[in-house]
């Protein structure tokens, strides 16, 4: 198992956090979000069997989850992050971050769903969340990275402070913007 520089205890944000435990630069990775991956498929099936809760996925590709091990799904939101995931899975800092800091991305980042697609395919709703990060600039709600503000989507996306699904999303979205 890799030794990553991170630790739970309590946090302020939300029930168990996850904190550093030594200073980690900007940049550096933290550790790879872990788990089993899935299709939508099974991830609504577990879902409305009771055998999963949809807050414990991270989105890794479209119609792909990861049901992550207990740290990673530890990890708290914050509206004003101190990481993001690069990749697929890997969570890197955005600045340097203290010993004993609390980690955190904003989930918005990792969230691109068809509502029209889940609808009418699952009859399920849209994954949402009130946030309670405390941030100054907390938007009050964790939804699709296509409902955040443009100027945000714009800094997340030029510095790809995103997973590869969402730029290559991003992109197809532009690109057919573009040709019409």
């Amino acid at each position: 198992m890799i030794d990553y520089p991170i630790t739970m205890k309590k946090s302020l944000i939300s029930g168990i956090g996850v904190f550093s435990t030594r200073l980690i630069k900007m940049g550096e990775r933290i550790c790879f979000m872990e788990g089993r991956e899935m299709n939508i498929n099974e991830a609504i099936k577990r879902i409305k069997k009771g055998t999963q809760n949809n807050g414990d996925l991270l989105q890794i590709d479209n119609n792909m989850y990861m049901r992550m091990m207990e740290l990673n799904r530890c990890v708290n939101h914050s509206c004003n992050p101190n990481s993001f995931i690069r990749g697929k899975n890997e969570l890197i800092t955005l600045k340097d971050i203290l010993k004993e800091e609390e980690i955190t991305y904003d989930y918005s980042t990792t969230m691109w769903e068809d509502k029209e697609e889940l609808k009418n395919n699952f009859d399920e709703d849209v994954w949402t969340m009130n946030c309670s990060c405390g941030s100054q600039n907390c938007r009050k709600v964790i939804d699709q990275f296509y409902l955040l503000p443009n100027k945000l989507q714009k800094f997340y996306l030029e510095n790809k402070f995103v997973p590869d699904f969402i730029l290559k999303n991003h992109s197809k979205i532009k690109n057919n913007i573009q040709s019409k």
